[in-house]
């Protein structure tokens, strides 16, 4: 398997940059799942040190 890679690899910032043209704003969702479909897609294994993290939302989401 892969390592992480330390910087944008050049194909995923081409597909982010893409996504852009298209809508007006991207989410923080839309952007971390074009990430996590490259890193499944190039088999890419996390780093063996923990990545920092946000608590997990719970219940519904987009609701107030």
């Amino acid at each position: 398997m892969k390592k992480w890679p330390r910087t944008i690899p050049y194909d995923l910032k081409c597909r982010l940059e893409q996504l852009r043209e298209y809508r007006s704003t991207l989410s923080i969702q839309t952007q971390w799942g074009e990430v996590l479909e490259w890193l499944e897609k190039h088999g890419v294994e996390p780093p063996d040190h923990a990545l920092p993290t946000e608590p997990e939302l719970r219940g519904p989401v987009g609701q107030s």
